[in-house]
């Protein structure tokens, strides 16, 4: 909203359901009380993927909405566009598709390279004219260098980086197959997890596991919030600092928790296994 010059104000957050999902029915208010105070609502963003629990909102009925009010629909799939490729759990993205742009980000669960980050835009019309500029150095002819489709049209930089050169080269060497079999086994792990802290009394999950994310923390019982926060804090280092397990955290609904994303082809269930009981 900045970069557009719109400013934060004109960002309206919508509530999220006890599964961290958008309230489509606070989506629909929102929409109707914008227009009667003479707003003028453009685009939803909704979430394949949040970043603190792996939360997935309900696109096809995103969708539905924004084509009854005619809204641009934004999908951000930086964490969870890529199960769009994954056998057993593409089902938990449906309605993908219908997005009039979506935002993947591929270092997070495909095993790329970090800065791989990329916009995907429905029409291209509309794509090219929102950043293309005819200036006297930069004319097409019929024929030569100039002669095909400046690529720079579709992007801020005129000299640009070939990031996608690295996701060409993996799926061309591994296949799309083997990538979606590595998502599937990512979200499966994280549902073994799941399990161990669910058996383990002194640990608490803090939301559900929908993807390859599990946030969860160490609870003891009888603590105050700002005694568990600084306790799971350590935790959190000395799990980092003895080379067990490379955990985050984050917060969700106020309450500190450690957040485990499973994205390395690399992790085995052994590994969960010591994380948790080290934890």
């Amino acid at each position: 909203m900045n970069l557009l010059g719109l400013g934060k104000r004109s960002l309206f957050k919508v509530p999220s359901d006890d599964a961290f999902r958008m309230d489509l029915g606070a989506l629909r208010d929102r929409v109707r009380a914008d227009r009667e105070n003479g707003d003028r609502p453009a685009c939803v963003i909704a979430t394949a993927g949040t970043t603190n629990t792996g939360s997935i909102d309900d696109l096809s009925a995103v969708a539905d909405l924004c084509v009854a009010e005619g809204l641009w629909l934004h999908i951000d799939g930086c964490i969870g566009a890529r199960i769009a490729i994954a056998p057993d759990h593409r089902h938990l993205v449906a309605g993908i598709e219908r997005a009039d742009s979506l935002a993947p980000d591929l270092h997070k669960g495909l095993q790329a390279q970090f800065d791989v980050g990329f916009a995907l835009v429905r029409d291209r019309r509309k794509h090219r004219v929102a950043f293309a500029e005819n200036v006297e150095y930069l004319q097409k002819i019929s024929r030569s260098v100039a002669a095909g489709e400046f690529l720079h049209d579709y992007n801020l930089d005129t000299t640009r980086g070939f990031r996608a050169l690295k996701i060409w080269m993996m799926l061309k060497e591994h296949g799309v197959a083997k990538f979606g079999r590595l998502i599937d086994q990512g979200i499966a792990q994280a549902q073994y997890l799941t399990g161990l802290i669910r058996r383990q009394p002194l640990l608490q999950q803090m939301a559900p596991t929908v993807i390859d994310i599990v946030s969860f923390r160490f609870n003891p019982g009888g603590m105050e919030e700002g005694a568990l926060r600084a306790l799971n804090i350590e935790i959190m280092l000395q799990l980092q600092e003895a080379g067990i397990a490379g955990v985050s955290d984050t917060t969700v609904k106020g309450h500190y928790c450690l957040r485990v994303a499973i994205c390395n082809h690399r992790t085995r269930r052994a590994d969960l296994d010591l994380a948790a009981e080290v934890v």
